[in-house]
């Protein structure tokens, strides 16, 4: 029997494909720095989406450069770091669409048929950054600081999740369930239910207990419409060391989060108070309409230069999702719609002043860069005069508590 220490370590996995605290904006925390670059360093966030927040607000902030270090530990996080924000600056998606497959790929261990078609056609484009420097993510995003051998295991990755690679995500993700619930597998509904009311609720009521159920069972944390999920995904697949027979294996499968869920990251906290009203001390929205909201708002704030304000009517929604067609709009014009959208309801330039659209809406801000690690721990820092004295804000995963420790404090630049 494992303890309770042991079942959560084995629950969260080996690889964090989330964040297991509210993003935020890292600049903020740095309290009024005179220099003209800003300098931070997230060790093992598991998350692109603060570094999303941060960016997306640049426009608050007086400093002339912002310089974002993120270091990974395997080549999987930072091949979806890429991907993740390959799909936030994709022009040719508007901002629901962008929002629905951010998400989709961002929480679910399937996809739809058309998310998993877009995977696999984003790849190509994502080896010509990684190897030519092609593309727009060229402009902000510096992996010359990684060695050869890594940028090659994050192009082996990119190319796992063509769409005939094998992935048999529901199998994989089922032994591990299996492997954490033991003897009491069959009995898990009730335990997730336990779990939900002793250790979620009481410090995010906004998750509701069905999503919570229904992630913790099947891997599906955000719901496009009523849509099926056929499709694995890739992107959640990754190599774990182990031993087979005897002998030390590298084996593919989900060694991901089967415990938290992706929902405390984006999914818990919001600028929008209105989100969290109550009707009969239940909420009228859940966690799905704040992930919602987060990521179409940071769209909005990127083009607008001005942070989003959600309109009256949205906050009459009770649906599951802001598009899920259960709201104020036309449930019957929805239904002869279809899948259709007015391209015109979901380009760039709606989420600003209804203007004609302009090329490259979504435009990087100015003063950024964002710089990607490999490594296992600061050690390769040491010594090293780029780093010494570099970084204002340094941002510690739980993962990475043991690095409170040299080299640490020669890292940190002084106030």
């Amino acid at each position: 029997m494992k303890t309770k220490v042991q079942q959560y370590v084995e629950g969260v996995g080996g690889i964090r494909l989330w964040g297991f605290s509210p993003s935020e904006d890292l600049s903020n925390m740095v309290d009024g720095s005179k220099d003209d670059v800003l300098n931070i360093l997230s060790m093992m966030p598991g998350d692109i989406c603060s570094f999303l927040m941060t960016i997306a607000r640049r426009h608050t902030k007086k400093t002339q450069q912002i310089n974002y270090y993120i270091v990974e530990r395997q080549p999987e996080a930072l091949a979806r770091y890429i991907l993740l924000l390959s799909i936030f600056f994709d022009d040719d998606l508007g901002p629901r669409e962008c929002t629905e497959i951010f998400l989709e790929i961002y929480g679910n261990n399937m996809l739809r048929k058309q998310t998993s078609a877009f995977l696999h056609s984003k790849v190509e484009e994502l080896i010509k950054f990684l190897t030519n420097g092609e593309g727009k993510l060229a402009e902000f995003v510096d992996i010359t600081q990684m060695k050869f051998k890594e940028r090659d295991a994050i192009e082996k990755v990119f190319k796992t999740w063509y769409e005939n690679i094998e992935c048999n995500m529901e199998e994989w993700r089922e032994k591990r369930l299996r492997s954490y619930y033991e003897d009491r597998f069959d009995y898990r509904k009730n335990l997730i239910d336990w779990d939900y009311s002793m250790n979620v609720k009481d410090w995010a009521e906004i998750i509701h207990s069905k999503l919570f159920l229904w992630w913790r069972q099947e891997g599906i944390a955000y719901e496009i419409r009523d849509s099926k999920y056929p499709q694995p995904n890739r992107t959640m697949a990754s190599y774990a060391e182990g031993k087979e027979k005897g002998h030390s294996k590298l084996k593919r499968g989900y060694w991901g989060d089967i415990v938290q869920s992706p929902y405390w990251s984006i999914g818990v906290h919001a600028d929008e108070q209105s989100l969290y009203k109550k009707r009969s001390f239940q909420h009228t929205k859940t966690c799905q309409h704040v992930a919602e909201y987060n990521i179409y708002s940071l769209l909005f704030e990127l083009s607008a230069k001005k942070r989003y304000k959600m309109p009256q009517e949205d906050s009459e929604i009770h649906g599951r999702s802001f598009w899920s067609g259960l709201s104020h709009r036309d449930v019957e014009k929805v239904e002869e719609e279809g899948e259709i959208e007015s391209l015109q309801d979901d380009r760039m330039d709606t989420l600003s002043t209804g203007r004609a659209p302009e090329s490259g809406t979504k435009r990087v801000p100015q003063g950024i860069k964002l710089v990607l690690l490999q490594g296992e721990s600061l050690e390769f820092m040491r010594g090293k005069k780029k780093y010494a004295e570099l970084f204002h804000l340094v941002f510690l995963s739980n993962l990475c508590l043991q690095m409170l420790k040299e080299p640490l404090p020669e890292l940190l630049h002084e106030r």
